[in-house]
């Protein structure tokens, strides 16, 4: 999984379906954010980062990361000895706290709080961006340990990346931005359409180019890329569409339940319950299964989000 995620930059994408950017829409991105607006990821957040993607780290790993930062080392105190992870003894070390959180779920909450205030903005429409893109990610994982769970912190980390070039065009565009949601909120339309009407390109090319210059592998760009490919061009059943398929699955249901919504997002809102059938569908999710299954990721979130939000408001 490793050399997976994060690949040589040199290399194309189409083994997953995506291809490289086209010059033109690349100058064109660079011409509205700023040639400068890709800053190299910050030396700390990657090293958390692939450690987190790193399927042979052990626990000691982890605990020499997190001891050599401050704040890193706070939260994770916070977090061991938070009520969710309450085991009746307060932790009082990294290593303590380390034991009572589990690998599986140090891997996300790394991920999170690495890549949480990326591109910051004062824009009030940040925290929920980012709250929707938690949202997304623990959806993406409660599917991928149904669909796919040899990949489920993947699909974490994929559902939390999903939508990064939105984080960017807010924080560097932002009066085209606003635009952009009031076109959703008023039209009922993706923002993915809103875009191209604002834009000569729309988040995902932007998240594509973020993740070249971040240089991560094909997965996690075929993810960022094609989520808001229509179902009919993917195959949820083909190993290198299936964690799109669950990622887009996953944003479709964030949506329908509202999470991380702007106010004034009802028509947008309702425009996804209706997507949610073919999600189902797309995904061979039993009829029978549907609504536990929505019900279920409302309340993951509501009990988990405050785990991930790190600065982020709500």
């Amino acid at each position: 999984m490793f050399g997976r995620l994060f690949g040589s930059s040199s290399k194309d994408s189409s083994n997953t379906g995506t291809r490289k950017l086209s010059p033109a829409i690349t100058s064109s991105i660079l011409s509205t954010v700023g040639t400068k607006s890709i800053p190299s990821m910050p030396g700390a957040a990657q090293k958390a980062f692939k450690l987190a993607t790193d399927p042979s780290a052990e626990a000691r790993d982890f605990i020499e990361v997190i001891e050599s930062d401050e704040a890193l080392s706070a939260r994770v105190l916070k977090i061991a000895n938070s009520v969710f992870f309450d085991r009746g003894k307060p932790s009082q070390t990294i290593e303590e706290s380390v034991l009572v959180i589990g690998m599986n779920e140090l891997r996300c909450l790394l991920n999170a709080t690495s890549l949480c205030d990326i591109f910051p903005s004062k824009h009030p429409a940040r925290g929920q961006f980012w709250a929707n893109d938690v949202a997304t990610a623990l959806i993406a994982r409660g599917l991928a340990e149904r669909l796919l769970p040899a990949k489920s912190e993947l699909a974490f980390l994929a559902g939390l990346m999903h939508d990064v070039g939105k984080l960017l065009l807010l924080q560097r565009a932002s009066e085209g931005y606003s635009k952009v949601m009031r076109a959703v909120e008023d039209k009922a339309i993706d923002y993915q359409n809103a875009e191209i009407e604002e834009f000569p390109f729309d988040h995902t090319e932007v998240g594509q180019l973020i993740g070249e210059r971040w240089n991560f592998g094909p997965d996690l760009i075929a993810v960022i890329r094609n989520h808001h490919t229509p179902w009919k061009d993917l195959n949820p059943h083909a190993g290198e569409d299936l964690l799109t398929c669950i990622v887009k699955g996953a944003d479709i249901f964030a949506h329908a339940l509202g999470l991380g919504h702007l106010k004034g997002m009802a028509k947008f809102k309702a425009q996804k319950l209706e997507e949610c059938e073919g999600a189902f569908e797309a995904l061979k999710i039993p009829v029978s299964d549907r609504k536990q299954l929505l019900a279920r990721f409302q309340k993951t979130f509501e009990v988990e989000y405050d785990l991930y939000a790190g600065n982020s408001a709500r």
